[in-house]
């Protein structure tokens, strides 16, 4: 090839290269961090993702007859965790007699060159050799947080022993606080069940649970306040205990003064309500601030220990609209009321030896922060907030939690992944959490650590929830790395076992399901409901909602002819293509998930509430595409009796009768099912105990799905409200009359 040739072909492939690397760019096909380096291209997987990993290419294998050497105390949390834990995950003791040995030690500089002190003391070297492993933290907390990663990274073999990477490992948190967000509006976890998700929460690195408690304490010093069979004051130490031997720390989350339908629907608070609304405490009464702080202090003696606690502050539309506030409601005395109540709590914080975190928003106008304390923890800081919040909080001194809430109102399962929801094209919330952190920091935020909300409006199982809360706080440890992609599949392994297959698809079908189950219904007005007192844009009336879908026509007899004026097929044709699209998809999704739940050795609970989830979306597909065919059959049985076949007009409605009949028997077989596995690990919604009855009240604001119904039936209101049952009575009189009038046998 000539030289000028030569040159030529080089420039043609350089464009191309170009266009391909434009290309990627514009589709966002795949992101720098996509490409796979270190643990994971290796063969192993950590969550989170460590920040230097210098491996040699060699495995080392480990198994039972390896011994543990320290000098720690027996109860020591690093040594307790990596006995357990081996035993839990692997099957192994480690108290082998060998050569081969796991070191552990607290070193003061294990990890050097940290700057921040709080991000210093959780760091951990893991040097990986043959016959040696030693985890050595900067203290106790960081060496809890080797013994963590080095369960992770061991791979099962085949023969019973394990691998790891043969390298060292050096790695420390960016950020020093890492919230998950426990939301109880609408379901009560039982004990046994918080303590799995403690455990799991720290072997993921966690460190901090903001507990949303609202009415699921039995608050002591107003014990109306707590619902029947709300936690006591001993089980919440209990769990306060056992987060704090596992360094993470049980903030108590206190709706107030907003959000406080849970209190004022009792009727000895009624009069404390703002403006008649049950969704705001007045904030100008002296005894509802009282109250409140009541509330606080009984869950700051419940939570000895810790160093935090959230006031919340959230959502608080309508501060000082009460009447009994002197100032004139407008704009900034509405900010300044929020500014009074956050620096009067603070204060009594202050006192009791507690920092305060709450969610600095509206109405508070950016410039009302300078009267801040700078030394509370704003806990809603997301890239979108207004820059003169961010400004201003870190002039004040105003530390941040990055923000990403894995949950709002999706029913049944999250929107993790990019998709169309409510008519929009959506990014993901995976994506929102890899990205959070970064254009905070990027933006100049003063960030502390993150929070990964997971709001109970929509009474999602919490189950579904840990792919959201690792993925926030994979990000707030090492927030340039790895890609979401990367991380998903790090999850999967280390959440489910190396055994597990397909569980991404999985994920990725349970969510598509779960947005035509919420798309496919009818809106309505709920006018069996009050309306709502107002919403984030202000005080007005607002006609509540309900979700429905109508049936087919039930078929008239007029004289010798049947009038069906029917029109499902029709109005729902879209939503009846894709049901038949989707039902080949689920019948492979619960394929998998009862196959994984079999082969998994870890969370199988988490993969049948899945199954539960995939069984609920399966009926409300069976339901429509049943319908359609009872929809023809009625058609047909209009076209047999005009033309005076009166016999196959009844077996034609006799042929719909018995499918409806299968779905109604199918729905209470799915129901049965869903609620056997929702209960294993939490008490049933709103029940009664000890004599004791649930108060179920509607929030006059926030119109939560989960909240319209005191129990777990909500999910079946829809169903209810579209009246199968009656219309299929309604069918059976008809079938009975028409054998009656044309003398057929009933049979």
């Amino acid at each position: 090839m000539s030289k000028k040739l030569t040159v030529r072909v080089q420039k043609k492939c350089l464009k191309i290269k170009i266009l391909i690397l434009l290309l990627v760019l514009l589709t966002g096909t795949v992101y720098a961090n996509d490409f796979v380096t270190g643990l994971r291209g290796a063969g192993f997987s950590l969550v989170p993702a460590p920040q230097k990993a210098e491996l040699d290419g060699k495995t080392v294998r480990v198994n039972n007859t390896w011994g543990i050497v320290s000098g720690l105390k027996l109860d020591h949390p690093a040594l307790e965790r990596l006995r357990n834990g081996a035993e839990e995950l692997y099957g192994f003791s480690f108290s082998g007699g060998g050569k081969s040995k796991i070191r552990l030690m607290v070193d003061a500089n294990a990890v050097k060159e940290i700057d921040n002190p709080g991000c210093s003391k959780q760091a951990y070297k893991l040097s990986i050799r043959q016959n040696e492993v030693t985890i050595s933290g900067n203290s106790d907390h960081g060496l809890f947080y080797g013994v963590q990663s080095f369960l992770q990274l061991l791979k099962p073999n085949s023969n019973g022993s394990c691998e790891l990477p043969s390298g060292d490992i050096y790695d420390w948190p960016i950020l020093e606080l890492r919230f998950i967000h426990w939301d109880t509006k609408h379901h009560q976890d039982r004990p046994e069940t918080l303590k799995r998700f403690i455990d799991w929460a720290a072997y993921f690195k966690v460190n901090a649970i903001g507990f949303e408690i609202e009415d699921k304490y039995e608050y002591p010093r107003h014990p109306v306040i707590g619902a029947p069979g709300a936690y006591t004051k001993a089980e919440i130490r209990e769990l306060t205990r056992y987060a704090l031997d596992r360094f993470i720390q049980l903030v108590p989350q206190i709706q107030a003064p907003a959000h406080m339908a849970y209190v004022l629907k009792y009727d000895e608070f009624a009069h404390l309500r703002s403006d008649g609304s049950n969704y705001l405490a007045c904030m100008c009464d002296e005894e509802a601030i009282s109250l409140i702080l009541n509330m606080y202090q009984d869950m700051i003696d419940a939570t000895p220990g810790v160093e935090y606690f959230h006031v919340s502050t959230d959502e608080i539309y309508y501060a000082g609209i009460c009447a009994k506030c002197a100032k004139p409601y407008n704009e900034t005395n509405r900010s300044q009321a929020w500014v009074d109540y956050v620096n009067r709590v603070h204060a009594w914080l202050s006192e009791r030896g507690r920092k305060m975190l709450c969610w600095v928003e509206y109405p508070l106008l950016p410039e009302h922060i300078k009267q801040l304390p700078g030394d509370i923890i704003d806990g809603i800081m997301r890239p979108d907030k207004s820059p003169d919040f961010r400004l201003n909080e870190n002039k004040r001194g105003i530390r941040q939690l990055a923000y990403s809430s894995q949950q709002g109102a999706e029913l049944l399962f999250p929107n993790y992944f990019a998709c169309t929801y409510r008519g929009r094209e959506t990014r993901g919330r995976l994506d929102d959490a890899s990205r959070n952190v970064k254009e905070a920091l990027r933006l100049g935020a003063n960030l502390v650590g993150t929070f990964a909300a997971f709001w109970d409006d929509a009474g999602l199982h919490n189950e579904t929830s840990w792919l959201g809360w690792t993925a926030v706080t994979q990000y707030g440890w090492t927030p340039e790395k790895p890609s979401v992609r990367q991380h998903v599949a790090d999850f999967m392994d280390v959440f489910y076992g190396r055994d597990v297959n397909d569980m991404i698809d999985n994920y990725h079908t349970l969510q598509q399901e779960a947005r035509f189950f919420e798309a496919s219904w009818d809106v309505v007005p709920a006018d069996d409901l009050p309306p709502k007192y107002g919403n984030s844009r202000g005080k007005k009336e607002i006609i509540r909602q309900h979700r429905t879908l109508d049936l087919p026509g039930l078929p008239i007899l007029n004289g010798d002819s049947l009038i069906v004026g029917s029109g499902f097929s029709e109005k729902y044709a879209s939503v009846i293509a894709q049901a038949k699209q989707l039902v080949p998809q689920n019948e492979s999704l619960l394929y998998s998930l009862y196959v994984n739940q079999g082969r998994c050795d870890r969370n199988r609970h988490n993969i049948e509430v899945l199954i539960s989830l995939a069984l609920f979306e399966r009926h409300f597909m069976d339901m429509i595409l049943a319908l359609e065919k009872v929809d023809k059959n009625l058609g047909q049985a209009a076209e047999f009796a005009n033309s005076s076949d009166w016999r196959l007009a009844v077996n034609s409605l006799k042929t719909a009768n018995t499918t409806v009949r299968y779905i109604l028997k199918n729905r209470g077989q799915m129901w049965a099912g869903l609620k056997t596995v929702w209960e294993k690990n939490r008490y049933p919604k709103g029940r009664s105990v000890n004599g004791r009855d649930f108060v179920h009240v509607l929030d006059d604001v926030k119109d939560h799905f989960a909240d319209r119904r005191p129990g777990l039936d909500y999910m079946l209101a829809p169903y209810e409200r579209m009246g199968l049952e009656q219309w299929n009575s309604d069918l059976e009189k008809l079938i009975a009359q028409l054998e009656t009038k044309y003398n057929f046998s009933q049979n």
